[in-house]
């Protein structure tokens, strides 16, 4: 992965921000969202604005700017998903307070391709296009759907998945089928700042082992959870749901994520038809066909 740049993840910041929202952003706004001084921002607004990049209106609110209606045109144009993702995405955000993430399979990894996160919080600190790996049982939603063989080829990717595990996973396998998305705990030791300055770490098996840990408690079978009439709080870290091309695969996950508290089943189970309706909306809208 490239080093990190700073000046580079405010503008992404900026433009992020700025799409989120119809009302635009007040400087002041701006710097509290980045979590820096109004001093680090006068000048690349300044210089974003000069560019058309944004748009600063009289009362000065900031909004984007015309010289990325093309490239956002072409941008639709070529990833129709993703630009049909974005609004679901956002509402999801809005409804529940939570940052939704979206990714894509990318051979063993799975990559953020867009986040959308509510006005009250500051935007994620992971960049668009880090990587998590998909060794089991990370990346059940991209597989539950799959056909045996894919399924198989995901199971592999572990080094401990005994007859057992294996078990397990299909027995998971088919009630996540039952329930449309994926509920996904967090390990007591996962700590945000830990897994924030791991994942912009170089890409390596050493960092894929640490995100590992730090995400799925090392290949815990029970970091999936299927089980949603159990009464006692479950320490959620991500409930997903997929979105289907038109041949059936899982081109893209829509995972709403830091779950301040535990929830109760109850609230599992409405997000995650929320999400997972959502997930369904975008299908359709893409032409894809639901595999249920």
């Amino acid at each position: 992965m490239p080093r990190p740049s700073p000046q580079t993840d405010r503008v992404v910041a900026v433009i992020e921000l700025l799409s989120s929202t119809e009302h635009g952003a007040t400087m002041t706004e701006i710097a509290t969202a980045l979590a820096v001084n109004q001093a680090s921002c006068v000048h690349m607004l300044a210089a974003l604005t000069a560019a058309g990049f944004l748009l600063r209106e009289p009362d000065r609110r900031y909004h984007l700017g015309p010289a990325l209606a093309r490239p956002g045109q072409l941008a639709a144009e070529r990833y129709p998903v993703l630009a049909v993702a974005r609004e679901e995405m956002a509402a999801l955000s809005s409804r529940f307070d939570l940052a939704c993430f979206a990714f894509e399979a990318d051979d063993e990894h799975a990559r953020l391709v867009h986040y959308t996160w509510p006005a009250i919080q500051s935007p994620p600190a992971v960049r668009l296009g880090e990587t998590v790996p998909l060794t089991p049982p990370l990346g059940m939603v991209f597989v539950a759907w799959a056909d045996e063989a894919r399924f198989a080829d995901w199971l592999t990717l572990a080094t401990n998945t005994d007859a057992e595990i294996a078990a397990h996973y299909r027995a998971q396998r088919r009630a996540i089928g039952q329930l449309g998305f994926v509920v996904e705990t967090a390990p007591p030791e996962t700590r945000q700042a830990a897994l924030a300055k791991v994942m912009v770490d170089r890409a390596s098996p050493r960092r894929d082992g640490e995100l590992h840990r730090l995400l799925a408690g090392a290949g815990d079978p029970d970091f999936v959870v299927t089980d949603l009439d159990d009464v006692r709080p479950l320490a959620v870290t991500g409930i997903a749901a997929p979105v289907f091309d038109a041949d059936g695969r899982v081109v893209l996950s829509l995972n709403l994520v830091t779950f301040p508290e535990p929830l109760t089943s109850s609230d599992v189970t409405e997000i995650g038809v929320a999400v997972r309706l959502a997930a369904d909306r975008v299908t359709a809208a893409t032409g894809g066909v639901a595999v249920r």
